[in-house]
């Protein structure tokens, strides 16, 4: 097996995330999610829009997001999807919109965050993959090639995206865009996304790894690099987990299996940036229903629910420039 797994998110605020852990929902009636019955946003499309590979590189945010865009353009415009450039779209959220310094200093080993997308699809735009190569061979999380050119940046500049909803865990703060949605872990968070997919929108998310005790990650076991399923703590015949950690992953929310024996009634399918190897061994039982296929996969409900620190969903392309909160203060 040759998946190169590989990363790049981080929590939005550690601070935040840690006292929000500790925060108690009391639900005056118990969360069940409900699905007609299985879904998936990118069904008639997956054979015409080959799974990406990040090669080992720390760039999920911008693959996880491009995948959104990707597919809703596809399923806007009824063609197969385009190929958006990762590469302009990681760089331009290093070069335009970075981390402040608060931010760089409680994140020792670097990551980039779904906000700083938001601001490039709405603010900058994107351009197709052959304008801007993805860059395999590049090596950590800061930018690693030169500066676009102004033919670049016009083109990018005629593909700007809408934002439907952006949100984080947490409590506003002056550096926040005053859009952003605020909620707490173990609240309803898998509720919301579950509804943007009914409506056809796929969704993206940032969540964190957990550690296993032989030094993997969950998404880093062999079962989850084989299967495709990717366990929290609270999922039945999950292996001994600790965390969570603030370091993560973000893939993009494609669609649903309900499966009633699922703490909250189901399983999001996702698709990941790891290369077809990646979920390359059926499923079989070890599954309530068929899942995306090689290179996706599936977590669960209560997962997303739980863990879930960042979201972000791309909507249509937009004509005029929108007024927006530039990058933050340091």
């Amino acid at each position: 097996m040759s998946v190169r797994p590989c990363f790049g998110a981080v929590v939005p605020d550690k601070d935040d995330y840690q006292l929000d852990r500790n925060i108690k929902i009391n639900r005056t009636a118990e969360l069940r999610l409900h699905s007609d019955g299985p879904f998936s946003l990118d069904a008639g499309w997956r054979c015409l829009w080959p799974i990406r590979d990040q090669f080992g590189r720390d760039t999920c945010v911008a693959f996880g997001t491009i995948a959104a865009v990707e597919l809703l353009r596809a399923r806007e415009l009824d063609l197969p999807p385009e190929r958006l450039s990762e590469q302009f779209l990681h760089e331009q959220m290093l070069s335009h919109f970075p981390l402040t310094r608060a931010e760089h200093d409680s994140m020792p080993n670097g990551g980039s965050l779904l906000r700083q997308a938001w601001q490039v699809i709405e603010n900058n735009g994107l351009v197709d993959a052959n304008k801007v190569p993805y860059r395999p061979s590049a090596h950590g999380i800061s930018p690693s090639g030169p500066a676009a050119s102004q033919d670049v940046t016009t083109a990018a500049g005629r593909q700007r995206f809408s934002c439907l909803s952006y949100g984080r865990v947490g409590q506003m703060k002056e550096t926040d865009d005053p859009r952003t949605a605020f909620f707490s872990s173990g609240d309803e968070i898998a509720l919301t996304l579950l509804n943007f997919l009914k409506d056809g929108y796929p969704v993206v998310i940032g969540i964190p790894l957990f550690l296993h005790p032989s030094g993997l990650t969950n998404w880093t076991l062999p079962s989850a690099l084989a299967q495709g399923r990717v366990y929290c703590p609270y999922d039945n015949g999950a292996p001994a987990l600790e965390g969570p950690l603030f370091d993560g992953h973000v893939v993009c929310l494609t669609g649903f299996i309900p499966d009633p024996d699922e703490n909250l009634g189901g399983w999001f399918t996702f698709r990941n940036s790891w290369g077809t190897d990646f979920a390359s061994r059926s499923l079989g039982n070890a599954c309530p229903a068929s899942a995306s296929g090689r290179g996706n996969g599936i977590m669960s409900a209560t997962h997303v629910n739980e863990y879930c620190w960042e979201y972000l969903v791309p909507g249509p392309a937009r004509d005029e420039p929108v007024a927006t909160a530039s990058a933050p203060m340091s």
